[in-house]
Parts: structure tokens; C-alpha cells; sequence
């Protein structure tokens, strides 16, 4: 309603109508150049055919005499060809009429020869000629030429004709704009009406899309896509919310139970109990360690400080830090490298993702003799492949799509708070890469895809 009580406040309204007066503008360049032109052509037109009338009068004169030159003027005035618009005096050298078929008002000598306009009159009326003028040997004057007054018609009509069209290319443009104003008025009034019910709570809202491939089809498709990850992203905050005070109040009862019982301790069970009192909220602590360093890598934080990371030198540093782990519950810890690969990114946010899936490969297929954990790695492409496989029990099927939300554990017996696989989601996810989980028969399998570093070759 407001943009149809006020169309000039639509910027497609001002669009539509900027351009209809660049098409107006265009038009009348146009006109103007082929009004010059053709006013040039029919005026050298005229002038050409006069001073050919001119000459050859002027020779028939010279010729035969000025009687003769009567005969001619008055044969050429009667010959039926262009009889409407030619004109032919003769005066003598005062002006006085002697010959023609008009006559020249205000009558005077006239001292200019050559072509040049006239003021005349023929047949009662008033006209103006474009004349070429000559003084014939006797002293009097020759005056041949055309009628303006059909170039006059024709200017006339002309104008007309581009007024016209000026006023019709006008009413469209106008007639144009609001139409173009109300059209996409019309197709931004289902954006605006979505995105007010989402600024009034409602995520569940989408944009309607329409069959055509346009701009407001591809602007609403990438808006409902914002709109599944605002949704997704709320939903993961109240998901985070519900988990934190679920997993924080059974500790933190206990810890508050544990320390009302040690007021009434003493000794050595006393200071026990504030040893794991101690271990209780250094544990606390960790958990919210780990959510601040998700919530920093999500914010995008850390990415100011990627550089090429040889990946064969950290999974060199991977393998020396936990192949003696895996070594003490008789396991095996195999790194395979293909190549040079060198990937863009944090070395240190890197090394943390790996080390989490490798405890992980540790904590759940290596805990007895006989447990083998592959890490491999090579370049295809523009980007690294990182695989992690196991011998390992895997995961049930229908818990793999929830591994990596927050505090949750697939395998509720094992220690831990379900924080590591979402670190490392977030980390990979800085790196603008992918982290895949896959079941083997038998073992687990992790996949990370990570973009190589530009301008590094491969081995």
C-alpha cells in the first residue's frame, strides 16, 4: 500500500524511470540528427537544382536574347514539373516585376547575388523562396528557385510527428516504472512477510520459491538456506544450554555435598576429600575450556593466523607422541604418507584435531592387544585427504549423524565429557574443509578433507 500511494519511493520505480528517460533522451538525439540531416539534404537539394536553373537561364539569355529568356521562363512555368514549388522572375534592375510567376515584396534593388532567401508572394499568399539570384548583362535581374513553404510542411510535420512520439515514450516510461515498481514489489512482499515472521520468533519460516530461474528465485533460495543454519545454529545453542545445565548440576551437587561433608572431616579423609574436590572442578573447568575454544573456533577467530602446515612433519609428531601409548596395551600405530602434502591452515589447531581422533582411535579399539590404527594422508588435488581407520568396534549406524554434537558419547561406559569429535568438527570446519565417519568391517574410519596450501608443489 505504501509503495502504491508513493511510487517514486520504490528505487525500481526510480530505476524503471531513470531509463525510460534515457530512452527519451536517446530519442531525441536521434531526431535531432535526422532532423539536421534531412534539413541539410532537401536544402542542398534546393540549392543545387536552382543554380542549375539559374545557368541555364542565364545561358539561354546569353544565347538568344532576353526575349527569348521571357519565352523560356514562361515555358518552364507551364511545363506541369514542379509547378507547385518552383519560381522564376524576372526584374529589372529597380526591382520592377517584368516577368515570373511571383513577385517580391518590399520592393528594392537587390544588390546580393547568389543563392540566399526571399520574401515573396504568389497567387495572393505569402511565402518564402530559396533563391539564386543573377544580373543579366542588360542590368536586369534573373531570380530562380523553390518554394520553403513544402520544407516547412515537412519540418512541421516532422516536429509534430516527434512530439508525439515524445509523449507516448513518456506515458510508457511512467506507465513502465510503475508497473516495474509494483512487480517487484510484489515479489519482495513474500521476503519481507518471511523474514518478519522470523524477526517475531518463528525460524521455521521459509521463503516461497517459484519455478522461474530469476534473481528474487536465487535471492530467496540462499536466504531460506541462511535461515536453516540460523535455525540449526539456534537449535544447537538451546541443544548446548540444556546439555550444560544437565551435565554441570549432577557434578555440581556432588561437589557441594562433598563439601558440606568435609566441614565435619578432619585429617587425612578431609584432605582427601579436597583432593577430589580439586579433581572435581579442574574437570569443570576443562569442559568449559573446551566449549570456549569451540565457541572461538566457530566466531572464525583463529583463520588470521593459517599458514602451510607440512602435514608429513605433524603426523611425524602425531605418531611419536602416542605410538608409545598404543605400544603399552600391545597395539600397533601405523602413519602412511604419499608425497609432500602441505595444507593451508593453524598447525597448532591441526595437531589438536588429530591428537582428539587418535585417543578417540586409542581410547575405543586399542585398549587390548592386537589393536592397529592407520593414519594415511595425501594430496588430490587442491585439497589434503586424512583417513584414520581402526580395528575398533565402530559405531552403531544410527548414532553417526550425532557424534559430533556436544557432550554426546556413543559409548556412555567410556570416560570423557563428548566434547573432543565437536572440537575437532569446529576446528575443521575453520579450515574450510569436511569430516566424514564411516564403519568398516571391521573398524571405524574418519575422514578429513582440508585444503592444500597454494603455490606449494607436491612431491
Amino acid at each position: 500500500m505504501h509503495a502504491a500511494r508513493r511510487p517514486w519511493s520504490s528505487i525500481a520505480f526510480r530505476l524503471a524511470l531513470s531509463y525510460g528517460g534515457l530512452l527519451l533522451l536517446t530519442m531525441v538525439v536521434v531526431l535531432t540528427i535526422f532532423y539536421v540531416q534531412m534539413v541539410s539534404v532537401f536544402s542542398h537539394r534546393m540549392d543545387r537544382e536552382a543554380n542549375m536553373d539559374l545557368q541555364r537561364l542565364q545561358q539561354h539569355a546569353l544565347n538568344y536574347g532576353e526575349d527569348a529568356l521571357r519565352k523560356e521562363i514562361e515555358r518552364l512555368l507551364s511545363d506541369g514539373v514542379d509547378s507547385q514549388t518552383e519560381i522564376a522572375i524576372l526584374t529589372d534592375r529597380d526591382g520592377e516585376f517584368l516577368t515570373g510567376n511571383a513577385r517580391v515584396l518590399r520592393q528594392r534593388r537587390i544588390n546580393t547575388f547568389g543563392l540566399r532567401e526571399l520574401p515573396l508572394e504568389r497567387n495572393g499568399l505569402t511565402m518564402t523562396g530559396r533563391v539564386a539570384v543573377t544580373e543579366l548583362p542588360s542590368g536586369n535581374l534573373l531570380i530562380v528557385g523553390r518554394d520553403m513553404e513544402a520544407l516547412h510542411d515537412i519540418e512541421h510535420r516532422f516536429m509534430n510527428a516527434s512530439l508525439t512520439a515524445a509523449v507516448i515514450v513518456v506515458v510508457l516510461a511512467i506507465w513502465g516504472s510503475v508497473g516495474f515498481g509494483r512487480l517487484v514489489d510484489a515479489r519482495a512482499a513474500s521476503i519481507r512477510h518471511t523474514m518478519l515472521q522470523v524477526a517475531n520468533g518463528d525460524l521455521r519460516q521459509r521463503i516461497p520459491l517459484s519455478d522461474d530461474e530469476d534473481e528474487f528465485t536465487r535471492l530467496g533460495r540462499d536466504i531460506n538456506k541462511m535461515l536453516d543454519q540460523i535455525e540449526l545454529l539456534m537449535d544447537g545453542v538451546r541443544h548446548v544450554s540444556n546439555t550444560i545445565a544437565h551435565n554441570l548440576r549432577t557434578p555440581l551437587t556432588r561437589v557441594l555435598l562433598q563439601l558440606r561433608s568435609a566441614r565435619h572431616l578432619g585429617g587425612n579423609e578431609q584432605q582427601r576429600l579436597l583432593e577430589h574436590l580439586e579433581q572435581e572442578v579442574q574437570a569443570l573447568g576443562t569442559v568449559f575450556d573446551k566449549l570456549l575454544q569451540i565457541a572461538e573456533l566457530e566466531s572464525g577467530m583463529r583463520r588470521q593466523e593459517f599458514g602451510v602446515v607440512d602435514m608429513q612433519g605433524l603426523l611425524a609428531d602425531i605418531a611419536d607422541l602416542y605410538a608409545p601409548v598404543a605400544e603399552e596395551t600391545g597395539s600397533y600405530l601405523e602413519v602412511v604418507v604419499q608425497g609432500h602434502p602441505c595444507a593451508l591452515g593453524d598447525a597448532d589447531l591441526l595437531a589438536n584435531a588429530l591428537a582428539n581422533l587418535v585417543e578417540n582411535a586409542l581410547k575405543y579399539a586399542c585398549q587390548q592387544a592386537g589393536g592397529h590404527l592407520r593414519i594415511m594422508a595425501e594430496q588430490r588435488g587442491d585439497m589434503i585427504d586424512l583417513r584414520l581407520q581402526d580395528n575398533g568396534p565402530g559405531v552403531p549406524p544410527d548414532l553417526l549423524p550425532h557424534i559430533t554434537d556436544r557432550f554426546y558419547r556413543a559409548h556412555e561406559r567410556q570416560p570423557g565429557h563428548g566434547l573432543g569429535l565437536s572440537s575437532v568438527q569446529a576446528i575443521v570446519q575453520l579450515h574450510s574443509g569436511s569430516l566424514h565417519f564411516a564403519n568398516l568391517t571391521p573398524g571405524f574410519e574418519v575422514q578429513l578433507q582440508l585444503p592444500a596450501a597454494p603455490g606449494v608443489e607436491r612431491a
